[in-house]
C-alpha cells in the first residue's frame, strides 16, 4: 500500500527526522516512522543528516561516570515500595534529573531546528534571545515563536496552519514558571510569519516564562484562556546566540 502522500513533503520529513534523531518522536509514532523509512529513501537520508549534524554535539559532552552510591540509589528506587522520607526524598530528586534530562534534550533540539531548518522565513538573521517550539496534542510541531529582546520582537513562524472558526482568534500567553499564572501576549495571525513588538510588562512576561501557548479566543481577546488551547511548548533563553552567516 503506498504510503500517504503528506510524507513526501519535505518539510514534514525534516520534522519527523529531527524528531527521530533527537528523541522526542517515541512509543508507536516512533515504530511507524522506522516503518516508512523502510520504504522511503529521502527519510532515510533526512534521517541520516540529522545524524551528522548531532553527532559534533555528541561528540563534545564529555561522560561523566555515576559515583557507586547513585547506582544503588537506583535500585533502591526500584525495588522498594516505602513511606521511609529519605526514599521519598531520593525518588523527588531521581523525578527532577527525569525533567532536567529532557530540558537538555528539548534545548539541544530547538537549536538545531532554528539552525538548520529551511521553513523558517528568516532563520537566525538577528540575535535571538528566547525561542519556543509549539507542539499540538499529538505533539507535532505547529509553531515556532522567536524572540529578539531589540525593540521586543516577537516572530512567530506557522508551520502548520491550525483550523478554527472563522469567527475565532488565536491567543499567545506565557505561563509563569514562578506560581503558574497565565498571562496574555496578545492575539497572533494565521500567517505564516508574523511578527509584532511587545510592550515591556510583556516583555517582563516572556523572562519569567516557563511556557507559551496559544488558545481559540471570541475576537477581542480574553483575560484569561477561555477556549481550546491547540499549541504548548517550552520557553528557552537562548540569548546572544547569532548566526554565523546571517
Amino acid at each position: 500500500m503506498p504510503e500517504p502522500l503528506r510524507y513526501q513533503n519535505p518539510i514534514l520529513q525534516n520534522l519527523l527526522a529531527s524528531n527521530y534523531v533527537i528523541g522526542t518522536l517515541r512509543g508507536p509514532a516512533r515504530r511507524r516512522f522506522e516503518a516508512l523509512m523502510q520504504h522511503n529513501d529521502a527519510l532515510e537520508g533526512k534521517v541520516r543528516q540529522w545524524e551528522n549534524k548531532m553527532q559534533p554535539m555528541h561528540r563534545a559532552t564529555e561522560s561523566i561516570p555515576p559515583k557507586k552510591s547513585t547506582w544503588k540509589k537506583i535500585i533502591n528506587r526500584i525495588n522498594t515500595r516505602t513511606s521511609n522520607p529519605l526514599i521519598i526524598a531520593l525518588q523527588k530528586q531521581l523525578r527532577w534529573y527525569k525533567y532536567a534530562t529532557s530540558m537538555a534534550f528539548t534545548v539541544a533540539f530547538m537549536v538545531g531546528v532554528i539552525a538548520w531548518s529551511p521553513w523558517l522565513s528568516n532563520p537566525l538573521s538577528e540575535s535571538i534571545h528566547y525561542v519556543a517550539i509549539l507542539n499540538n496534542s499529538n505533539e507535532t510541531p505547529t509553531m515556532v515563536v522567536t524572540l529578539n529582546k531589540e525593540g521586543r520582537m516577537l516572530t512567530v513562524d506557522m508551520l502548520v496552519k491550525p483550523n478554527i472558526e472563522s469567527d475565532k482568534e488565536l491567543q499567545l500567553w506565557a505561563v509563569s514558571r514562578g506560581n503558574g499564572g497565565t498571562k496574555s501576549l496578545g492575539p497572533i495571525t494565521l500567517k505564516k510569519h508574523a511578527e509584532k513588538s511587545l510592550t515591556k510588562p510583556q516583555w517582563g512576561l516572556i523572562e519569567e516564562a516557563e511556557y507559551l501557548m496559544v488558545s481559540v479566543e471570541n475576537p477581542g481577546g480574553s483575560s484569561s484562556p477561555t477556549g481550546r488551547v491547540i499549541s504548548k511548548g517550552i520557553c528557552v533563553k537562548v540569548e546572544g546566540w547569532k548566526s554565523e552567516t546571517g
